[in-house]
């Protein structure tokens, strides 16, 4: 996530309980994701499993996003 700083990111995931599953749930979907693209071809049940996952992962990164908004309006400029 290119608006990620390193620091800000480290520091959320250590006091932000909601950021850290997000990042986790998108880490998940992710990968799951890879997995499934690896493969020749998807059944049925893939292909939606493939669809829901593109959600979740956009779903996270939009709080997360939104996260680190409010984050940088936070902290000290």
């Amino acid at each position: 996530m290119d608006f990620l700083r390193p620091d800000m990111r480290d520091r959320l995931m250590k006091e932000h309980h909601e950021f850290r599953r997000l990042m986790e749930e998108h880490k998940h979907a992710d990968e799951r994701l890879v997995s499934l693209q690896t493969k020749p071809r998807l059944s049925a049940r893939e292909s939606l499993e493939e669809v829901e996952l593109k959600k979740v992962k956009l779903r996270a990164k939009e709080r997360i996003y939104r996260i680190v908004e409010e984050a940088n309006r936070m902290s000290p400029q």
